[in-house]
């Protein structure tokens, strides 16, 4: 899960001329010298405190040199790197990382980045990395009536990669890989997961927590953006709008939003069935009696407006396959499950228990 891959290649150079050109060296060797920087937006993240997470030095990240065998012919801190690094000729993987971010944590902002140049005899190659923030931060600023509501309480934040848990003084940001994340709350020896978001590389999310009022769940948890990174504007009401009660159900491009949610209601309309991973057929007959899947609207075709759902042997899927009821395609149905971040390849539903065409 490191940020910088000794095998990755992204983009293929013959000859990157980013620092300066491919001047003629004599010898059956070649060079590599490289430059590093960070964007000029990418700016020091701020705290709750009101201080400041600071990006790092440069001269402190982590470069690494592998040539197409996956083999280092340079890793260590950049600052300590040659000005020029003589290599043989043939094709290297070169990248630059702040960290080696290897699971969640809090307080690891990791910018980076790598190319892959191809190095010929007698030449000097240039290559200029631009690191920017390859994970993704969240945090959670609790106010006093949530506190007052659960003193002892502590939040969690989840992802397939592990999870890290905190208190309410927990200042820094808590770092993820860009995917889904979930936040749970931890009080009274039980936990309860709030809510899942969707983040991408570079987005940093402060969640403010709050309640309506007395101790019982009800209270509205708000999403807004706290860095210059990525701005986005989201909310999530916890209780009375919890997409649990049908006439909350989320639409396709909400619920796409929210996987690892249980037990909610999907409002879509049924346009056609998976047939593979990424796969859609929009168009009878159809001969799938397993899934299907549920676009915003009846003309829907892109699947990246779809949400697959899984049909388990039962009454569920009797009554809604397309392949033995082919008059539902365009239908609108409500459909109660959990949301996933994959099935078929796309957002999902899996574990259907309730229906309701609209």
């Amino acid at each position: 899960m490191r940020h910088f891959d000794k095998c990755m290649i992204p983009l293929f150079l013959p000859c990157m001329l980013a620092a300066g050109g491919c001047a003629k060296i004599p010898g059956g060797s070649g060079t590599i010298t490289v430059s590093l920087g960070t964007p000029a937006s990418a700016g020091a993240i701020s705290l709750k405190d009101g201080g400041t997470d600071a990006l790092p030095d440069t001269e402190d990240f982590i470069l690494s040199v592998c040539d197409s065998k996956g083999k280092a012919v340079y890793e260590g801190r950049f600052g300590d790197s040659p000005d020029e690094l003589e290599v043989p000729a043939g094709s290297y993987t070169v990248s630059a990382a702040s960290i080696a971010f290897d699971a969640p944590a809090f307080g690891s902002p990791c910018f980076s980045d790598s190319r892959v140049v191809v190095v010929e005899k007698g030449q000097s190659v240039g290559v200029s990395l631009l690191c920017t923030q390859s994970n993704c931060g969240i945090r959670a600023v609790a106010d006093k009536s949530f506190m007052d509501a659960f003193p002892d309480a502590e939040i969690v934040y989840s992802s397939e990669a592990g999870s890290l848990s905190c208190g309410y003084s927990q200042d820094d940001y808590a770092y993820f890989d860009p995917g889904a994340v979930s936040v749970s709350l931890r009080a009274y020896g039980e936990s309860q997961m709030l809510f899942s978001r969707l983040l991408e590389a570079q987005q940093m999310l402060t969640v403010s927590l709050s309640t309506a009022g007395g101790t019982a769940p009800g209270g509205e948890i708000s999403i807004s953006v706290d860095s210059s990174r990525s701005y986005l504007n989201d909310s999530y009401r916890y209780g009375e709008d919890y997409a649990g009660d049908i006439d909350n159900a989320y639409d396709v491009s909400e619920a796409r939003m929210h996987p690892g949610e249980k037990d909610v209601w999907v409002l879509g309309y049924i346009v056609g069935v998976a047939t593979g991973t990424g796969k859609v057929s929009f168009d009878g007959p159809f001969d799938r009696q397993t899934n299907i899947v549920l676009g915003g609207r009846s003309s829907t075709a892109d699947t990246r407006y779809c949400l697959s759902v899984e049909l388990k042997s039962g009454n569920v899927r009797d009554e809604l396959n397309l392949q033995d009821n082919p008059s539902l395609e365009g239908r609108q149905v409500y459909l109660k499950g959990d949301l996933v971040s994959a099935y078929y390849g796309i957002p999902g539903l899996k574990n259907v228990s309730e229906y309701q065409l609209k």
